[in-house]
């Protein structure tokens, strides 16, 4: 997903949401090396199977394991999604009901980023899963901004300045 094809609306909620964590994680630089840390690692961090995940300023803790396949099913429906709004509603019932468990297993997950010294931020939390309006669940954008997507998405969100 492209940051400028977003409505200015989205941007600017994404941006005062992004630089929020950022600053409770320590500020930008902070933020943006989580991203990068991210990246950087062979395999998946949200795969460890200790629930914990350690990068160079701090550490990610969630609440609950989650498998391959189920990751990999998420990644898949990530980019299917923001290829085709209707992804969702256009699949077989099979995959339908495999996703919508996908959904369902994660939704109670809770990531916790926390920097190593509380002195630079409390941190903060997200969700995989937004289910703030229960009619539309859909994937966490800070979930897609810090697992998914490349951190120049993130550096867009930040310096976004709003045209009012």
């Amino acid at each position: 997903m492209n940051f400028n094809h977003l409505d200015s609306k989205m941007k600017q909620k994404l941006h005062e949401e992004v630089l929020s964590n950022a600053n409770k994680l320590g500020g930008k630089n902070f933020f943006l090396q989580l991203i990068e840390d991210i990246k950087k690692e062979k395999t998946h961090p949200l795969l460890n199977k200790s629930s914990k995940f350690h990068f160079s300023k701090g550490q990610i803790v969630w609440t609950k394991s989650i498998y391959k396949d189920t990751l990999v099913l998420l990644h898949d429906t990530i980019k299917k999604s923001e290829q085709d709004e209707n992804y969702f509603d256009e699949l077989k019932p099979k995959h339908q009901k495999t996703t919508t468990n996908m959904m369902k297993a994660l939704k109670p997950i809770y990531i916790q980023v926390a920097p190593k010294d509380s002195n630079e931020g409390e941190g903060f939390e997200l969700n995989i899963i937004d289910a703030s309006n229960p009619d539309d669940i859909k994937i966490s954008m800070m979930y897609r901004i810090i697992f998914f997507y490349n951190t120049d998405f993130a550096k867009d969100a930040m310096t976004y300045k709003s045209e009012d």
